[in-house]
């Protein structure tokens, strides 16, 4: 297909070569090369045997020739004239040795016919007596010195060739070595300027760096530069480049071929992507990435354009120089993208050195995302159910019971108004239609009724809310109990249900001036830690992720969020510096999320009547999703108002393995009663045995945990509850839930193993990489007892 250069890049014509049909062929020059290499000497010999008018006719059209070919060489003859000369093509590539040859034919011919045979043996044969006449000798050699230059331009041509047989890959060509063949389509037109101004060997400004056009389009082509000889290297810089096909040197891109005699080059004919800020390549290199920039020491590879949002997606990677990624600031990454935070999202991926940024032009997820039934909400092979759509337009799921690894647990956070009880009724319908019991406390009373008509049980209000609170963590207590009885090891839904604990408005029992608090926090932590391996999810959702909202306790955001994942909804922009963000979200921030969704968000400076102001479309449900998929994105859940006629009545699930059960409202009562005197123990309901739950916590003022503290803590956390199997746990997940990293979790798992507070795992007498269980090894242990 012929395309055409845009006007900016068009130049003159270049004078056209003659007609296929007027070209010579190779022998035909081969053959005027020998003829101009042998004038001279033949004008030489032949002028004295001449009579006088031969000699006058012949003087008569040497005049006429020599002007003609000195015009040739001054490029005063019309391009049009050469055109229609027989053999005008050779006459127009040789011009020096035709020039050249002109004159020492004039010097020869001048010297026979004036002279005489004296006068042409002088100058033929005077080099040969320049020690007797000098003079004579210095002209003679000089001519014969100009009279070689002449076989020494045409010395390709001069070369005896073999024979050789046109190809279907090599066509044969006439005309000279190198010159591309007449213009007809882009690329040949390109390649012929490129000859004619560049690669030409009579006065090209790089003689025999040859150009091979690969492409040619309406926005850039492509092509190799080759040295015309072995050992050359390319030389062409830009800047001729440049000038020839009147672009800008920055649209112009070489790069080294396999080897120094060869360089790729782009030419761009339009403003290439990484200089033009109206793509993302453009504005990120000029204003992300610069020197002092927000993301300085990355670049993007594979941008293209993004069907869902309009506008364009990449992968941001470290430069070479550059470790990792650096955590933006999405304030500021938005502000040198000149965009706003609803149009910009930025995912980090699990290698630390990739990213992907997407720049909308208009985002997906405004006109929301209708629920498509209750079939979204069934969970996956691998325990995962939909919540809605993220803006890559990817499914946001989520997970609440991991078939191998038991239950997950969920912190779902954002202000009134920003969705959070939508998502905790997705949440509730996709536990009541996989058939978990479902334990709700609503501290501010009946705000969401839908989870009260799948709830097994519903504590209302704060009291009502910390009675559920504590009928959890006795089903836990008891479960204790259950799994050492049955010596089970792991969450077996045959044996027991899957529980599922929701409590909105958190930090009504775990804030600072929670009448429960310290009660609430224990019993919240308790579940956290010891529910993964017996069935039992907690989802907690509160206006803020903040540690004095939820108790002051790190091991119930790490339990939580590090178990299961965090669901970001917007937050409150005052509290903007409160927010403690997870791992994974350090680059979001979910008070950048504006309460409704408002164009550019520039306000005009002066109203009018005749300035339109757009009404406000809420940003319900939008927020950013951490969930054990492992990818934090931007999402927005689906549009669900009411789940009641999702709702199986018929089928609430009650905890079948525990018969306190039937008397749970009185178990409740003696569990409130127990710690209503202000005291800070009470019994546990859970069997026959009673244990206090304060036994070996330390409520006074705490040190900054070691990192020996660490890593036995999530250790135990992660321990077998009933004491039977020894669980190993790779170093990579102790480090994530420890907080500890590189050199100290290295050192601090080594001294550890010396003083036998934990163990490598060892599988048919070998240690295994980087797995570590509690306690001594089993072996040593057997040697102790028996000591």
């Amino acid at each position: 297909m012929t395309t055409t250069i845009p006007p900016h890049t068009q130049h003159p014509t270049p004078p056209q070569a003659p007609p296929p049909g007027q070209r010579r062929s190779p022998a035909t020059e081969r053959a005027v090369a020998y003829t101009t290499s042998a004038a001279p000497i033949a004008a030489g010999v032949l002028a004295p045997l001449l009579n006088t008018d031969a000699q006058t006719a012949l003087d008569l059209a040497y005049l006429a020739t020599a002007g003609a070919l000195t015009a040739n060489m001054m490029d005063a003859l019309p391009a049009q004239l050469l055109d229609h000369l027989p053999g005008g093509d050779i006459i127009d590539a040789h011009k020096l040795p035709l020039f050249i040859s002109t004159v020492t034919t004039g010097v020869a011919l001048g010297m026979g016919t004036f002279s005489g045979p004296a006068g042409t043996d002088a100058l033929l044969a005077g080099a040969t007596q320049i020690a007797s006449s000098p003079v004579t000798g210095i002209v003679s050699l000089a001519w014969w010195a100009t009279v070689a230059l002449v076989p020494f331009q045409l010395r390709r041509l001069l070369r005896r060739r073999p024979k050789t047989t046109p190809t279907a890959t090599a066509p044969a060509r006439a005309g000279l070595p190198h010159m591309p063949p007449p213009p007809v389509t882009d690329a040949q037109k390109i390649a012929r300027r490129w000859y004619d101004y560049i690669s030409n060997h009579a006065n090209g400004s790089h003689k025999g760096q040859t150009l091979i056009v690969h492409a040619a389009t309406a926005t850039r082509w492509t092509g190799t530069i080759t040295a015309a000889a072995p050992g050359a290297s390319v030389t062409v810089p830009t800047d001729t480049i440049s000038s020839l096909y009147g672009i800008p040197t920055t649209w112009i891109t070489l790069t080294d071929g396999a080897h120094a005699g060869e360089r790729h080059i782009t030419a761009n004919l339009t403003p290439p992507p990484d200089l033009d800020t109206t793509t993302l390549a453009g504005a990120w290199k000029k204003w992300a990435a610069r020197s002092g920039g927000v993301m300085a020491g990355t670049h993007l590879e594979q941008a293209q354009p993004d069907p869902n949002t309009g506008g364009e997606v990449a992968y941001v990677v470290a430069n070479d120089d550059t470790d990792a990624l650096p955590t933006p600031n999405m304030r500021d990454l938005v502000g040198a993208l000149r965009t706003n935070h609803l149009l910009l999202s930025y995912e980090p991926t699990p290698d630390p050195r990739t990213a992907v940024v997407r720049l909308m032009k208009e985002n997906p997820l405004r006109s929301g995302i209708p629920f498509p039934g209750p079939e979204a909400l069934l969970p996956s092979k691998g325990g995962y159910f939909r919540i809605g759509g993220a803006v890559s337009g990817r499914p946001l799921r989520a997970q609440l019971l991991d078939p191998k690894l038991g239950a997950r647990h969920l912190f779902v956070s954002g202000v009134t108004g920003s969705g959070k009880g939508g998502v905790l009724q997705l949440i509730a319908l996709a536990a009541h239609l996989a058939g978990a019991v479902i334990i709700y406390a609503d501290p501010k009373g009946s705000s969401n009724p839908a989870i009260e008509k799948m709830a097994a049980y519903t504590g209302l209000g704060e009291d009502g809310a910390m009675g559920a609170l504590l009928l959890a963590e006795a089903l836990v207590n008891h479960r204790i109990d259950l799994t050492g009885q049955l010596k089970q090891k792991n969450f077996d839904p045959e044996h027991m249900p899957h529980v599922v604990f929701i409590g909105d408005e958190i930090s009504t029992l775990l804030g600072e001036k929670a009448k429960h608090r310290a009660r609430a926090t224990r019993a919240v932590a308790h579940i956290a830690k010891k529910g993964r391996s017996l069935g039992v999810s907690e989802v907690l959702a509160n206006q803020l992720l903040q540690l004095a909202e939820i108790g002051g306790d790190s091991a119930i955001r790490d339990n939580i969020v590090g178990s299961g994942g965090s669901i970001m909804l917007r937050s409150d922009s005052s509290q903007r510096h409160l927010i403690d963000l997870p791992p994974g979200m350090e680059s979001v921030n979910p008070a950048d999320i504006p309460a409704t969704w408002t164009g550019d968000g520039t306000p005009a400076l002066i109203y009018t009547d005749d300035v339109h102001i757009q009404d406000p479309e809420s940003t319900f449900g939008l927020g950013y999703f951490m969930t054990t998929d492992g990818i934090c994105a931007m999402g927005r859940t689906y549009d669900l108002e009411d789940a009641s006629p999702y709702i199986r009545e018929d089928r609430i699930t009650i905890p079948f393995d525990w018969a306190a059960w039937d008397d749970r409202e009185e178990l409740v009562a003696r569990l409130m009663a127990e710690g209503s005197d202000g005291e800070d123990d009470y019994d546990d309901f859970s069997g026959s045995q009673q244990t206090s739950i304060l036994a070996g916590i330390d409520l006074g003022p705490k040190k900054p945990a070691s990192a020996d503290d660490k890593i036995l803590t999530a250790l135990g956390d992660l321990a077998d509850p009933a004491g039977i199997d020894i669980n190993y746990v790779h170093k990579d997940t102790i480090s994530r839930l420890a907080g500890v990293e590189g050199s100290t979790l290295d050192n601090t798992l080594s001294r550890l193993t010396k003083q036998r507070k934990i163990h490598r795992q060892r599988e048919n007498g070998k240690e295994v990489r980087g797995m570590y269980g509690l306690g001594p090894t089993p072996a040593l242990e057997q040697e102790d007892d028996d000591a």
